[in-house]
């Protein structure tokens, strides 16, 4: 038997795993800490659904003003911790927490409908922070990355009323099946060389795509709709890179354009979960003036 026709046979076990590990990906041992980035850190233990203890880092500031930070798939909370030093050092309080089957958090076996846990996991988090007294009348958040803006926009359905602003940077699109091979051809998951050439290479990615409508999840109600409670009140700002080739910036706007308080950066040249490298003074800026109007409970506008 020839190499590629084996390749071809192994396909759909190849494309199984590669869905599998997308929401189950190894853990990295060595990581950032707070204090590398000039950040003290609390460290917090958060209940989720599913019997889920999510790990998390509190990092005081400003208590009427907290930002919530995800990070993208198969990273983890220490990776995020840039964006919390610019946050931290605009005054802001942050937390970052590691979603389920990452960094520190507990893992969940489970195999289907991700969509739905990673957003209660963004539920969770801001509930809990809500229950702190500290916190319970702060203005927040929600900040996602990649993967963890899909959640974040999800769970404002949810957190309707709690939420006072979102932030999205590398995502999230209106079709995640339809993207879903990018996360192959860009090399995020674990898959030979050989299955990323033909013939093997769309066997992989058709049958990737079809499970991932079963491991992303394949609810009828993504993207959420304006007409739905927060979606048409709550701002949002969704960044994109004009050189990503894993959630184009194209896919971006076109979720972002039905929202009618949403407002869009596209960073040149910039590739997935690089937007801020390419252009940090923009960025940076960009973000926190957004922030500001509305958290600023002297500026912002509910």
């Amino acid at each position: 038997m020839s190499k590629h026709l084996m390749a071809v046979c192994a396909a759909p076990l190849v494309a199984t795993r590669a869905a599998y590990s997308a929401f189950h990906p190894p853990r990295t041992a060595q990581r950032r800490r707070p204090d590398q980035f000039g950040l003290q850190a609390e460290e917090l233990t958060i209940a989720a659904p599913g019997r889920t203890r999510l790990s998390a880092w509190l990092c005081r500031g400003d208590p009427g003003r907290v930002v919530l930070l995800g990070h993208g798939l198969g990273l983890e909370k220490s990776r995020s911790l840039p964006y919390a030093r610019f946050l931290h050092r605009g005054g802001y309080t942050v937390l970052l927490f590691d979603f389920r089957n990452h960094g520190d958090s507990s893992q969940d076996r489970g195999f289907a409908g991700f969509d739905r846990r990673f957003a209660e996991d963004a539920v969770a988090a801001a509930t809990h922070l809500r229950a702190m007294p500290e916190f319970a009348e702060a203005r927040l958040a929600l900040y996602g990355f990649s993967l963890s803006s899909f959640a974040m926009l999800r769970a404002l359905a949810a957190l309707h009323g709690a939420v006072d602003a979102v932030v999205c940077d590398s995502g999230p699109a209106c079709d995640p099946p339809a993207i879903s091979p990018n996360l192959l051809r860009s090399g995020l998951l674990p898959v030979p060389a050989v299955m990323r050439e033909a013939p093997a290479r769309p066997v992989v990615e058709y049958v990737f795509r079809m499970l991932n409508h079963i491991t992303m999840g394949a609810s009828g109600d993504w993207p959420p709709t304006p007409d739905r409670p927060a979606y048409a009140t709550t701002p949002m700002l969704f960044i994109a890179g004009g050189a990503d080739s894993v959630v184009p910036a194209d896919e971006i706007l076109r979720l972002a354009r039905p929202y009618p308080r949403a407002e869009t950066l596209v960073v040149p040249g910039a590739k997935h979960l690089r937007a801020m490298w390419t252009d940090k003074d923009q960025y940076t800026s960009t973000v926190l003036e957004f922030l500001e109007r509305c958290l600023d409970p002297t500026k912002a506008v509910r």
